[in-house]
């Protein structure tokens, strides 16, 4: 990283004792002289301490503020590397007794969200910071106050005004919440404001130590004079030379060297407040007493102390005269407040705390045991709700009753979702999530997810998954909160892989410490995982919420589910989703929009039948106007017969479907059977090629594989989805992903077939153990693909040197299900050993062939297996 130019000298034609440094702003560069570089602790050059030894984090957004805080320093340390994601620049030194960061938001990039940035990416590299400052320029509020030009402002709170949301008679309501700075800053001002009532402040004295040498830091000779808020400036002039003198305001004379020091709201937004009615309108509102642009960024991602000088009164006669002089007595009062603020008793000396390094790489593999394979794939693959619909939930009382922080200690956080199998939970949990995702980036706050599945592996199942994923999507937005992995008492460092109770008490101090910064957490479809589990979840959330609630942490949790098992929850918000007026308005506006039937009488008669039978459920909505549409060639009588026959409940729709249906039973049945059991998903490609070995056992397909390698990847897509939902009989689908699978259309698919006993129903012959009895018909399944003709043929053409990557792609794209079988067989036979025994099969398994096999999908040779290897 490059040292400031103002403090490393690198050219012998510099002066003998100072070192000249550019100092710009918008419009215009200038040169200021600094002067000697400041003691060093060393004589051979300056000091290098490492990352945990800073304490206090100085953020300013302009150079200008920059370089009065480089002047404060009373030591210069030597520049250290930053972390990987980090975008910043520092520079590092000493003020008093504590060790000091000071960045610069990036040039012309100035509001709160870059402000986030830099001090989001500051604690990241600074993992040690205790105290946080936000030091720079602001424009004042004359008033009260009687606020003039080089005062400083100190915030006991910050807002952000221009926060808001659009109400019902379309004015904008404003949202705006005071942040406060953190206790131990906040201590300090305390002691240094009690000081200042038994003696003068020494930020005039600070000015002239460290910039009474600089010229352009000097107080300026203009006149310092505030016109009233209404008139505005000349707007053809530079200066107000020509400004009407007398909308001057008249107010008491003050020495010309005296710096007052007021404390109270200061208003942050993304605008300049260039306005003498809004500034005067906005400061009468919410008691603000300056104007800038960046304390609230900051504060979402830390409780800094604004500390302000003023430049200008927020109106449109605002010049840049005074900026410099401003930030000097900012950063004098900075300089002031540190000599008395404590080092805290929880920051160590640099020799007790674990290097950075060190520190930074253990939260990372933390961080990546965390994360696992199918961590966010369930969410990816719900669809994506119709047009025009779901719009309704953001407009709900209860929706925004549970948004609203001033109706927390109500509700605890909590919105709880709950509707019948296939009524729309899930596509609506999904609209909502990716709607606050939106609203969190903008305004820099964390939601996370977690869609239960039931259909996946075991941690998407579980509440451990949950655990996992929600605490990596909190660490990760939250940089600074990964230091709860720092906890030994909790972690040690040696600690590789974190437990159930290890993830709950990290998550529980995560949230505890997000101080005034918001979570929001959507939890989809807990009765897809186990009922125990998810009432022991329930009670650590209550307990987690009342804590939160009553520490002041915004913290929420919607949760979604069916009616049963009902949980009982002491404060929540509950929503009844096919109660709910916008859904059936969405159900109405599909069936308007999909029901193709010509008879436009019989079509408006029609409508709303289909939708009082089907009771708030949009699953066997879609269905039933699949099925009529097919059924409108036959006419009125028809269809009208057709859907009073259609059973109302989800499954017995499934079984008259199947009834009606009744061809190709047997690729039906292998169909439900791999998705109901395969060891993991199967790509669509894998199942068609699965279901027809399973076929060609009772050889009723072609001999030959299927084969379309000689498609384009537009066609093969196209082919295999329409192949997908012929083989399921619509009641399976392929995933939208960027590695698509093929799933049930919906879980009540399963319930059907396990719960309801319909795949008992439909195959008889799998017995009482449906369970072991489907998993013998998968290992033959498998076992026949390995072994068939045409798949040995291609094996066998493969020479032992042409075991590469190429060679082992070009045998799956002919035969995409040959590693899945070769690498599951054995996994079927096992689970099938619960109900036919497997002596006879493991006593003719070919294994060399199967070892072969095996091989070429084995990356690393160490790993392969001998052929020689004895048959047990």
């Amino acid at each position: 990283m490059r040292r400031p130019a103002s403090f490393f000298p690198s050219s012998s034609l510099m002066m003998p004792h100072q070192h000249i440094m550019a100092i710009g702003d918008q419009e215009h560069l200038q040169i200021a002289y600094l002067p000697k570089r400041q003691t060093s602790s060393q004589d051979d050059g300056p000091p290098k301490l490492r990352h945990d030894s800073y304490s206090v984090a100085w953020i300013c957004a302009l150079p200008i503020e920059m370089a009065a805080a480089q002047a404060m320093l009373d030591e210069i340390h030597e520049t250290l590397p930053t972390d990987a994601d980090d975008t910043n620049t520092y520079v590092l030194g000493r003020i008093a007794k504590h060790n000091v960061v000071i960045a610069c938001l990036p040039f012309t990039q100035y509001g709160t969200n870059n402000a986030a940035n830099v001090a989001t990416n500051l604690r990241r590299t600074f993992p040690s910071i205790q105290a946080s400052l936000m030091v720079g320029i602001a424009g004042g509020v004359p008033g009260k106050a009687d606020i003039r030009l080089g005062d400083v402002v100190v915030g006991s709170s910050v807002l952000q005004y221009d926060l808001g949301k659009v109400i019902g008679d379309g004015q904008l309501k404003s949202t705006a919440l005071a942040r406060f700075p953190d206790k131990l800053v906040a201590t300090a001002v305390s002691s240094l404001r009690a000081k200042h009532e038994m003696e003068p402040s020494q930020v005039p004295t600070i000015l002239q130590q460290k910039l009474g040498k600089y010229p352009n830091y000097a107080r300026p000779s203009t006149a310092d004079i505030v016109f009233e808020a209404v008139y505005e400036h000349e707007s053809s002039a530079v200066s107000c030379d020509v400004c009407d003198r007398s909308r001057i305001l008249e107010r008491s004379k003050r020495g010309p060297e005296t710096v007052v020091i007021h404390y109270g709201a200061i208003g942050s937004g993304n605008q300049v407040m260039r306005s003498g009615t809004k500034r005067d309108q906005i400061a009468n509102e919410f008691g603000i007493i300056c104007f800038e642009m960046e304390g609230a960024g900051v504060m979402e991602v830390v409780p800094c102390l604004p500390i302000r000088g003023i430049c200008d009164y927020s109106d449109s006669h605002k010049t840049k005269e005074w900026q410099r002089y401003a930030a000097g007595t900012a950063a004098a009062y900075a300089t002031e407040l540190l000599e008395v603020l404590p080092i805290s008793a929880n920051h160590r000396k640099a020799e007790d705390v674990p290097d950075r390094y060190q520190t930074a790489n253990h939260r990372k593999k933390l961080l990546d045991s965390l994360r696992f394979k199918r961590m966010g794939i369930r969410e990816k693959t719900i669809a994506k709700e119709h047009a025009r619909t779901c719009e309704w939930l953001l407009d709900h009382p209860e929706y925004n009753a549970w948004n609203d922080q001033e109706q927390q200690p109500e509700h605890n956080g909590f919105l709880w979702i709950s509707g019948k199998p296939g009524a729309g939970k899930s596509t609506l949990m999904k609209f909502a999530f990716l709607k606050m995702k939106t609203q969190a980036r903008s305004q820099n706050f964390v939601a996370a997810s977690f869609f239960f599945n039931a259909r996946g592996e075991l941690l998407e199942r579980s509440v451990f998954g949950m655990y996992r994923a929600l605490l990596v999507q909190l660490l990760e937005g939250y940089p600074d909160l990964q230091a709860v992995l720092d906890n030994p008492d909790l972690v040690s460092p040696e600690e590789d892989c974190l437990p159930l109770g290890v993830c709950k008490d990290l998550l529980s101090n995560a949230v505890m410490d997000l101080r005034d910064r918001l979570f929001v957490c959507f939890i989809d479809a807990l009765d897809e995982c186990d009922e125990q589990q998810v009432v022991d979840m329930v009670w650590y959330f209550e307990e987690l919420a009342e804590q939160s609630t009553s520490a002041g942490v915004q913290f929420r949790v919607c949760f979604s589910s069916r009616h049963y098992p009902h949980i009982a929850i002491e404060r929540a918000i509950r929503l009844i989703l096919e109660d709910q007026p916008g859904h059936a308005t969405d159900m109405a506006s599909y069936v308007a929009s999909r029901l193709s039937i010509k008879d436009k009488v019989l079509l408006r008669e029609l409508r709303p039948k289909i939708l009082e039978k089907a009771a708030g459920v949009f699953m066997w909505t879609v269905l039933v106007v699949h099925i009529l549409n097919k059924e409108d060639r036959h006419g009125g009588l028809a269809l009208r017969k057709r859907l009073a026959d259609i059973p109302s409940d989800l499954s017995e729709l499934f079984r008259d479907i199947l009834k009606r249906d009744d061809e190709n039973m047997e690729q039906f049945v292998l169909a439900m059977l791999w998705i109901l059991y395969a060891k993991q998903p199967l790509c669509p490609y894998e199942f068609q090629h699965a279901v027809w070995s399973g076929l060609r056992l009772k050889d009723i397909v072609d001999p030959q594989p299927p084969h379309l390698s000689t498609m384009d990847a537009e066609d093969r897509a196209g082919r295999l989805e329409r192949y997908v939902v012929s083989a399921s009989k619509g009641l399976a689908e392929v995933t939208k992903s960027t590695r698509p699978t093929v799933q049930f259309i919906h879980e009540s698919v399963r319930d059907f077939l396990i719960r309801d006993k319909g795949l008992l129903e439909l195959c008889p012959g799998l017995g009482v153990n449906v369970k072991g009895s489907s998993h013998d018909t998968l290992k033959q399944c498998c076992y026949a693909y390995i072994n068939d003709d045409f798949i040995r043929l291609s094996v066998d053409e493969m020479e032992p040197a042409d075991n590469t990557t190429k060679t082992r792609s070009l045998l799956l794209e002919r035969h995409p299900f040959l590693h899945y079988a070769t690498q599951q067989v054995l996994h079927h036979a096992s689970a099938a050993a619960t109900a036919i025994l497997q002596d006879e099969f493991l006593s003719t398994f070919r294994i060399c062939d199967w070892v072969r096999i095996s091989n070429i999908f084995q990356l690393d040779e160490k790993w392969h297996r001998s052929p020689s290897v004895t048959q047990a």
